[in-house]
């Protein structure tokens, strides 16, 4: 019976364990699925989500969107941390970091196996844009000329100017004798002249001022770069891109064909796309892309709409084109642990199915030849709705693929245009010429080429080495605290006690160890190293510091730092206690006057940054409504003074006022400090204030021999964290300027931040570091020995 009785639980364990094999064997695969797409086109990868779900019950996809600004160094990092996702889309700039880095599968291997999707069936140009080393890298699913000019038909009837048919040319000046064939012809003639920004018909304008500039000197064959997979020579001088940046900076600032930035954000809050569905721009050049949003305002029947249609970029006078263009598809990490449900996934995002949503959508030209000429899907056919039809001339888009060109695709170019891109914001807004500027991009780009291809050299990092100098440095820091305490004797009684404050301190130390000591010794080791964190690290000795105060960019951020605490600090004091001084009086209401002046030091930075930038903007922003008032004295020589007589100051646009701005804007937060000062204020006995009127001391009198010693621990406090917070300045620089205009803004944590985790450069990311913790406690140092001249009330000076 026994033995029956165990046969049969025997055999009932090998049923379960066979049904929970054959359940196991029906759960379906999660694929971790990132794109950056926006809203329109997540609408359409949801619904193809749910398509491919049905169709391939055997994988489940989890779509994750994140912002574009953000999305490939969260890519970077995500890898280095070890949970990447299975599948991400990437464009041609940035697949080679992660393929460098052996992050990502060869799509070769998937696509030579394909029964239905070919290599040749893609657009070439787009194919070799995300290859590398004989290897395709990521599956395109979209190419996205910004060739294209979207112009509006009603314009260009009420000047008299036939519709673009794409032969018009372009050259550097005006040429009348050809009109409508002439581009920079038919810009003068639709632009009007109204005094009212908010009036003004512009006859052109480009999504980005770079757009224009690019298209100029890529139509005459300049590029950026002598080799785009492995660039050794930088050429942003060329001769014929100084003329054509010249060109795009004019166009805005000196015949004022095109809206600048003042204009657009400062004054119409609004893109140059709104501007173009507003009917304020005439022609305006963009990446297919823009169609859905101008489609939801420019709709057909409703109040708002205007015939419009989409030509080419004119080319140079000579017949040739040229234009950047965009581009995307998916690739597969190679941490993924279901490559060939990867692939599926892949497959159909970037192949028909996907191409096909997208393109009925009208999002994206899809990246196969044949869907992008099959009438009815992305050109327009008889049956398309009516809706849908805008853009009618979209064959273009096919023709355009033959004059795209792509930016360099080596993973060391985002950092060198770093350099090259820093400054010019100075020839949109007409502060500086385009030869001044890509003279001092050329010499930043090389220098930052040449550093980046001779550290590809440097010998691999002996982590051995330098865990045995961790310790020997945590041995001499442990020996420097306990030295002193070597030669005294402890009672039984004081070791006891010893003891159990240390099993108390246990936790704590635990925790200094593992999240501020531990660190900043790793810090200290990487800040020798040139490491990403994904490829190993090489030595590189003192060179990470050398290169920190040889480098220009670094030496402008300590300035701006610099001048920032030195301005910014002292006035915070002065302001914080000015206001400490009002709020100590006894009058009605003062509780609230309290909290109303310190309510703002509450703000979210982000959000008060995000107020003081309408207040600094150039045309209706509240300063200069009270300061500039053209004709009046203080207008005139406000404006002088910035050397823009005549004009409203851009204070966040101009070098010579953006770091002043941010400076003006501390004096938001002195509630923080006043909150301190006041806590010192109604600390002060008062009787001494009796005993000073008593011997006749004034207002004056008793601030200076009574309230300013009796306050100066308050003070000193406040001038330490204030220098202290001031060298850590980082989300107004963020939000309000980016660092710019030419690096006036460019903080020093804002410089250590972006080498951290935008080049992703952390051993350089922390010999910073480590130079913002000697600049502080040098000053700190500094500081305190200004200490004697602090009163304590009850001790010594």
């Amino acid at each position: 019976m026994f033995k029956f009785a165990r046969g049969m639980a025997a055999l009932a364990a090998c049923g379960m364990a066979a049904l929970a094999a054959l359940t196991a064997a029906k759960e379906p695969v999660t694929i971790r699925f990132t794109v950056w797409d926006g809203a329109e086109s997540m609408k359409v990868l949801t619904e193809l989500k749910e398509q491919f779900e049905t169709e391939n019950p055997d994988i489940r996809i989890k779509l994750e969107q994140i912002d574009f600004a953000a999305y490939h160094q969260k890519m970077l990092i995500q890898y280095a941390s070890k949970i990447a996702p299975d599948v991400a889309m990437m464009d041609p700039a940035h697949f080679q970091a992660l393929a460098k880095r052996n992050a990502l599968l060869p799509i070769n291997d998937f696509l030579d196996k394909d029964p239905e999707l070919k290599y040749d069936d893609y657009y070439k140009p787009l194919m070799e844009a995300h290859s590398s080393g004989g290897k395709l890298w990521v599956l395109p699913r979209d190419i996205a000329p910004m060739g294209l000019i979207y112009y509006n038909k009603e314009l260009f009837d009420k000047a008299g100017i036939p519709y673009p048919d794409g032969t018009w040319t372009w050259d550097f000046e005006v040429r009348p004798e050809l009109r409508e064939k002439d581009f920079l012809w038919v810009m003068q003639q639709l632009t009007n002249n109204a005094k009212e920004t908010k009036d003004k018909v512009w006859g052109y304008a480009s999504g980005w001022p770079e757009l224009a500039a690019n298209s100029f000197s890529y139509s005459q064959g300049a590029l950026w770069a002598d080799d785009s997979e492995n660039p050794t020579k930088v050429l942003a001088n060329d001769p014929r891109r100084v003329k054509s940046y010249q060109l795009a900076g004019d166009i805005m600032n000196k015949h004022n064909w095109s809206p600048n930035s003042t204009q657009t954000t400062g004054v119409l809050m609004a893109t140059t796309q709104q501007l173009f569905a507003r009917q304020q721009i005439a022609m305006y050049q963009n990446g297919i892309w823009e169609v859905p949003n101008i489609r939801k305002v420019v709709v057909p029947g409703e109040e708002g709409f205007f015939e419009w249609d989409i030509t080419m970029f004119p080319a140079y006078k000579d017949g040739s084109r040229g234009f950047p263009t965009g581009g995307s598809g998916y690739c597969i990490f190679e941490t993924t642990e279901h490559p060939e449900e990867a692939w599926r996934v892949v497959r159909y995002f970037a192949g028909p199915p996907g191409m096909i949503a997208m393109a009925k959508a009208g999002i994206a030209q899809p990246g196969i030849k044949e869907l992008a000429l099959q009438p009815g899907l992305w050109v327009p056919g008889p049956d398309t709705p009516l809706e849908q039809r805008y853009p009618a001339n979209r064959i273009v888009t096919h023709e355009a693929v033959d004059h795209v060109v792509f930016d360099p695709k080596s993973d060391l170019w985002p950092l060198v245009q770093q350099r090259i891109g820093s400054g010019l914001e100075l020839i949109w807004n007409g502060q500086g010429t385009a030869e001044e500027r890509l003279a001092v991009s050329q010499q930043r780009g090389q220098d930052r080429l040449d550093a980046s291809l001779k550290q590809e050299e440097l010998p691999d990092y002996d982590w051995r080495i330098g865990g045995a100098f961790a310790v020997l440095l945590v041995g001499i820091l442990i020996g420097w605290v306990y030295w002193p305490e070597r030669k005294r004797k402890l009672s039984s009684r004081q070791r006891k006690e010893n003891l159990a404050a240390y099993a108390f301190l246990t936790p704590w130390l635990i925790g200094l160890a593992a999240f501020t000591l531990g660190p900043m010794v790793l810090s200290l080791l990487m800040s020798f190293a040139d490491w990403d964190i994904i490829m190993p690290a090489k030595f590189r000795g003192f060179q990470n510091y050398v290169e920190a105060f040889t480098d220009d960019v670094t030496w402008k951020s300590l300035k701006a730092t610099a001048i920032y605490t030195l301005f910014g600090v002292p006035l915070g004091l002065a302001g914080a206690l000015g206001l400490a001084l009002l709020l100590n009086m006894k009058v009605k209401g003062i509780a609230l006057y309290r909290a109303v002046y310190y309510l703002p030091s509450l703000v979210s930075l982000v959000a008060a940054s995000l107020i003081w930038r309408r207040i600094f903007n150039p045309e209706d922003g509240l300063l200069n409504q009270f300061i500039f008032v053209p004709g009046t004295w203080l207008g005139d020589a406000t404006a002088s003074f910035v050397g823009n007589p005549g004009k409203p100051i851009d204070w966040l646009g101009t070098e010579s006022t953006a770091l002043g701005a941010i400076i003006i804007m501390s004096l938001w937060g002195v509630g923080g400090g006043m909150i301190i000062l006041l806590a010192g204020l109604q600390g002060i006995p008062g009787h001494y204030y009796e005993a000073a009127r008593l011997d006749g001391a004034g207002p004056w009198q008793r601030f200076k021999a009574v309230t300013f010693p009796l306050l100066t621990p308050a003070l000193f406090f406040s001038l330490i964290t204030g220098v202290i917070g001031s060298w850590q300045v980082f989300t107004q620089a963020l939000v309000m300027t980016g660092g710019g205009p030419n690096d006036s803004t460019n903080f020093f944590m804002f410089w250590l931040y972006n080498n951290a985790f935008t080049y992703i450069r952390m051993g350089y990311a922390s010999a910073l570091a480590w130079i913002l913790f000697f600049i502080i406690m040098i000053f700190t140092v500094i500081q305190l020995q200004a200490n004697r001249f602090v009163y304590y009330e009850g001790g010594d000076r």
